[in-house]
């Protein structure tokens, strides 16, 4: 049954291996109030357990141990690229919401890589570069970086999830780099702000967000 009563937007998060793969795929559907209309978090069987994780997640067994005790405490399942891409058709079906990531074209081209079909979803935005629009640019914003150290190796503002669901919501730890909790607690409150900030539609046309054939979803801000 398709609901269109609501805007649904879908946020994916992946954790990849060092072949480039998925490993870890998250994903949530929320409204545009931030409530939770349906998620998924699973490991990707063939994958997991096959291929070491990439370095950037820390050390890789280390990574595998903490997945390992996710599957012991239920806190993930195993499934095949299959069942996630039924999944997802699932949730074009029934919400036919807008595709977002941080970082999109890291996301779907791992994806890609994994037989994970983001295709599907005819509009899609990138997350971080309405972030950098909406938040990063802010004032406010640049006074946390000062004051917590967010800089890139190049001395900018970091644009990290991390930092910018932090600075939005202060009361969350430092991302667990666990796809499905990234999407839904960090990525998820970076899009709650920009929706609900009265100036995003007009930092997000000054950066020629709307330019895109995907950014139908522009219109609902």
């Amino acid at each position: 049954m398709r609901i269109t009563l609501k805007h649904y937007y879908l946020i994916v998060d992946v954790e990849t291996t060092s072949d480039d793969r998925v490993a870890d795929f998250g994903a949530v559907v929320i409204d545009r109030k931030g409530n939770v209309a349906a998620s998924l978090g699973v490991l990707i069987e063939g994958i997991f357990g096959a291929t070491d994780f990439h370095w950037s997640l820390g050390n890789p067994k280390h990574t595998l141990r903490k997945y390992q005790g996710m599957v012991a405490n239920g806190d993930r399942a195993i499934a095949t690229p299959a069942y996630v891409n039924r999944w997802l058709a699932e949730m074009a079906a029934t919400f036919s919401p807008i595709l977002t990531a941080y970082n999109i074209g890291f996301d779907w081209g791992k994806c890609r890589n994994t037989g994970i079909d983001l295709g599907i979803f005819a509009n899609r935005f990138d997350l971080m570069q309405a972030a950098k629009a909406v938040i990063v640019s802010t004032d406010d914003y640049a006074q946390a970086c000062h004051e917590n150290d967010w800089f890139t190796k190049g001395g900018q503002l970091s644009s990290k999830a991390d930092h910018v669901a932090r600075f939005v919501d202060p009361t969350l730890p430092v991302e667990p780099h666990t796809a499905l909790e990234d999407a839904r607690d960090y990525e998820g409150a970076i899009l709650a702000t920009i929706i609900a900030s009265p100036t995003s539609r007009e930092k997000l046309l000054a950066a020629g967000m709307a330019k895109s054939p995907s950014a139908k979803w522009m219109l609902g801000l």
